[in-house]
């Protein structure tokens, strides 16, 4: 009877080690697995989310931000400046957003007496920012194709509007900068 008791006391020590060495391979194979999928879907990522283009001259790299492309200097962390077709781009949406006027516009009548009308995309408030010298990002909402254009540091023509009369010396269409923690 002693001997039958060291046998199963025997038996039962190598049942155990062949578990936990079955499942320390399995561990390591998933784990193996895991790391392998996790670094190519990073690699794929990376290689759809950054492209290198040249553009006159310098190298700039575009990331998605917010889900638009931005072009970045990646020696300086400097946006690309404005192009003048960008410029002009930008400044014909503000015009649209802006106008004012009611011509061709219709006022539509309800049965309920209320009175509505569909303003095509006019009158509308616009947010904008720009980044400071300092580094600051500045932001102001407009209602006026004048204030944009003082506010982006751009010629009030394209918006389709004159620009004041300024005394000597005053900045023709940049508005002084503030610093974030005024």
């Amino acid at each position: 009877m002693k001997k039958r008791n060291k046998k199963k006391c025997d038996a039962v020590p190598k049942n155990r080690r062949v578990r936990m060495i079955a499942i320390s391979v399995a561990i390591l194979l998933i784990t193996g697995a895991a790391v392998t999928v996790v670094s190519k879907q990073l690699t794929t990522a990376t290689a759809s989310a950054i492209k290198t283009t040249t553009s006159q001259g310098s190298k700039y790299v575009t990331v998605k931000v917010a889900g638009q492309d931005v072009q970045v200097d990646p020696q300086t962390g400097q946006i690309k400046p404005m192009t003048p077709e960008k410029a002009q781009e930008m400044a014909e949406l503000l015009k649209a957003r802006l106008n004012k006027s009611t011509a061709g516009l219709v006022q539509v009548q309800h049965p309920d007496g209320s009175v509505s009308m569909d303003l095509q995309g006019r009158a509308q408030n616009v947010v904008l920012a720009r980044t400071n010298s300092d580094g600051t990002v500045e932001g102001t909402c407009v209602d006026e194709p004048l204030a944009a254009a003082e506010f982006l540091g751009i010629d009030p023509k394209l918006v389709g509007v004159e620009a004041p009369k300024r005394a000597t010396g005053q900045a023709p269409f940049r508005t002084p900068s503030k610093k974030a923690s005024q």
